[in-house]
């Protein structure tokens, strides 16, 4: 009993970071590029644009998206 409830407390104490964490940092860098933006071409001479940031270097969160998507749902039933 006690184990489960620490498990219990341990998860939404987890959960409770990571939504503190999106909110606070929305961004996170880019998986492909590693946040440059851009990338050496396959023949190494010339730099490309990632093309899944689009050379921002960022990418949403998964958190942030379900927040933004919950927001956007609050603010349409009003």
């Amino acid at each position: 009993m006690k184990l489960t409830l620490v498990v219990v407390v341990a998860g939404l104490l987890g959960a409770l970071w990571y939504v503190g964490h999106c909110a606070w940092w929305p961004f996170a860098a880019c998986r492909r590029c590693g946040g440059a933006g851009n990338f050496r071409s396959s023949t190494g001479r010339s730099w490309r644009r990632c093309r899944r940031c689009r050379g921002s270097g960022e990418r949403l969160r998964i958190g942030r998206r379900v927040w933004n998507y919950f927001a956007d749902r609050r603010r349409e039933a009003r």
